[in-house]
């Protein structure tokens, strides 16, 4: 059980721990800490008149009417300075990206230096550097944008919170790693396409006229298997004139009304059978003469 003077020193002492804690940002758990500890010691606490208790109760409620305004006003600071940091790491990671090279202009690239060449041979060379120019010129934004990062977050990391110092400098040096790779390359890459161009040019004729060989085989072996295909049609076509021209001297010579019908029908459907093996002859001599006209 305390007595007054125990209750006034142990407010001396919390009003000495908010007064530390707001001058030199301290945890403000244990001010709350030491807060309740305070109320349980006033508890059964014995004073020598009920002012007097009152009086030291109203003090102490004075203290923790301190301790929350601080601390809210602390709390608004560091939110405050937090958004700040957080827009300055925002505007460097926009400086990282913008220095880290794009994939898609390394394709292209890429896509030159492993085959694409031959598609632009006919165009000469210039056609072939290009891509490589247009790469340079990308990559000297990239410069420019690392500059302006590293100098940003020279000019703000006073302002920003450790970890996001730390994750700003981690990202502009991976971007700054990956462009000096991307420079490396891009002098291989250019080297390479221009020692490959001559050497691409004579097998990419080679190649156009080998290709050009076998399309036409491929086309007059297609001719020939609709040619063989065209005869058995033709020959299934006399086939059913010959059957046509039976079943007509059947219906001619029907003893009965019944019989004729019957044999009207057969006629019927032999004279489908005609018609789609006609339609077939017609389609195949179209396609033959399509591309017999591709040969030419």
């Amino acid at each position: 059980m305390s007595d007054a003077s125990e209750i006034e020193a142990l407010l001396d002492s919390l009003g000495r721990l908010v007064d530390e804690t707001e001058g030199k940002g301290g945890r403000w758990k244990n001010v709350w800490d030491e807060i309740k500890n305070v109320g349980e010691a006033f508890k059964g606490s014995r004073f020598p008149t009920v002012q007097d208790r009152q009086a030291a109760w109203k003090r102490f409620q004075s203290i923790i009417a301190d301790a929350r305004a601080s601390q809210n006003i602390a709390k608004e600071l560091f939110e405050e300075r937090v958004r700040a940091s957080e827009h300055h790491l925002e505007q460097i990671l926009s400086y990282a990206e913008r220095a880290t090279p794009s994939s898609e202009s390394a394709n292209v690239i890429l896509t030159i230096i492993t085959g694409g060449v031959n598609v632009l041979i006919r165009e000469g060379i210039k056609a072939i550097l290009g891509p490589f120019d247009e790469r340079k010129l990308e990559l000297q934004k990239c410069n420019e944008a690392m500059k302006e990062g590293w100098a940003y977050l020279s000019r703000n990391k006073t302002e920003m919170l450790g970890k996001h110092k730390q994750e700003a400098f981690n990202a502009l040096k991976r971007a700054s790693e990956s462009l000096t790779a991307t420079w490396n390359t891009w002098r291989g890459e250019r080297q390479e396409a221009v020692e490959r161009f001559h050497a691409e040019k004579q097998a990419a004729w080679q190649a156009r006229i080998e290709k050009r060989e076998a399309w036409e085989a491929r086309i007059r072996e297609n001719i020939s298997k609709l040619e063989d295909r065209l005869d058995r049609l033709q020959g299934a076509l006399e086939h059913r004139n010959s059957n046509l021209s039976k079943l007509e001297d059947m219906r001619d010579s029907a003893w009965s009304d019944s019989y004729r019908d019957r044999v009207d029908t057969w006629i019927s459907d032999e004279h489908e059978k005609i018609n789609s093996i006609e339609g077939k002859i017609s389609q195949i001599k179209e396609w033959i003469s399509d591309m017999e006209s591709k040969l030419r």
